[in-house]
């Protein structure tokens, strides 16, 4: 089936004018081969829309969402053309995300996946984070990309799943944390927010209070180095991702008294990387 007929047919059920029934199996297949279409209102309005509602609603058997995991984590999907930036691929990837997100919901409540498929998900999930370097948010006249935004959500749904080895939460706190210390973009659509979620979410699980509060520690001296080396623009954009993320981090362990002694931290972190900013050299104290 092809983009427009996909559309139409979408269209119609959206607008009560055709029986969903009829042809949900291949309405499906429709929807997961251009579900990383540069059409928004095809992608977003319409696919996203219609297989999150399918999925959320039972239409899709246990059989059905094992087989869109093991293909949403394949290369034609989460990894298509990885790597390229300022592409149209990038669409693929996010929406691979988004269906990955999806089904790993779907087995808090149903408890179908398998564990090795649920170990494979953590590792791609992980991988694919590391190996993204799109980090494009909404991208004018073709909608939301939003990969490492969607990316962490669908991690901070993975770790709430009891089945996962909380053994595993290090190593996905430190894949989390070394995208948050980026220089490719500034982060501008809340993508700090999306990132410490899926911490916040560890920590009150069992990730320890002194992996975290040894990030504190780490980046004053991590910045100051990278300060020293790197080109003034890269680093403008470091800086502002770091404070923005330990901005977050600060509030966000407020909540809890056992997390204060990271709150602290944090507190005294940001006050040394005040002495870093990027303009400090040309106007003094900030």
């Amino acid at each position: 089936m092809d983009e427009y007929t996909l559309k139409t047919q979408l269209t119609a059920i959206h607008q009560g004018e055709a029986e969903e029934e009829q042809n949900l199996s291949e309405i499906i297949t429709a929807m997961i081969e251009h579900i990383g279409s540069p059409d928004s209102d095809l992608r977003e309005n319409l696919i996203y829309q219609t297989l999150s509602r399918y999925i959320e609603d039972n239409r899709l058997s246990d059989e059905m969402l094992t087989d869109l995991l093991k293909l949403a984590l394949s290369d034609d999907y989460l990894f298509y053309e990885i790597g390229d930036v300022g592409t149209d691929h990038i669409f693929k990837r996010a929406s691979a995300v988004l269906l990955i997100k999806w089904i790993l919901t779907k087995d808090l409540e149903r408890a179908f996946l398998s564990l090795p498929l649920l170990d494979k998900a953590r590792n791609e999930l992980v991988l694919y984070l590391d190996l993204e370097q799109d980090l494009r948010g909404y991208i004018p006249e073709k909608g939301w990309a939003c990969t490492i935004a969607h990316t962490a959500d669908a991690i901070d749904v993975l770790v709430k799943n009891p089945k996962l080895d909380i053994e595993q939460f290090p190593s996905i706190y430190e894949a989390i944390v070394n995208k948050v210390f980026t220089a490719i973009i500034v982060y501008v659509d809340d993508e700090e927010e999306h990132l410490l979620a899926p911490i916040v979410t560890m920590l009150g699980i069992g990730l320890s209070i002194e992996t975290v509060s040894g990030l504190s520690q780490k980046v004053p001296v991590f910045l100051k180095l990278q300060k020293e080396k790197m080109e003034e623009e890269k680093y403008v954009r470091l800086y502002k991702n770091s404070k923005n993320f330990l901005k977050s981090m600060y509030i966000a362990t407020e909540e809890k008294e056992e997390w204060l002694p990271i709150h602290s931290n944090i507190n005294v972190c940001l006050t040394n990387i005040n002495q870093l900013h990027p303009q400090r050299n040309y106007i003094g104290k900030i």
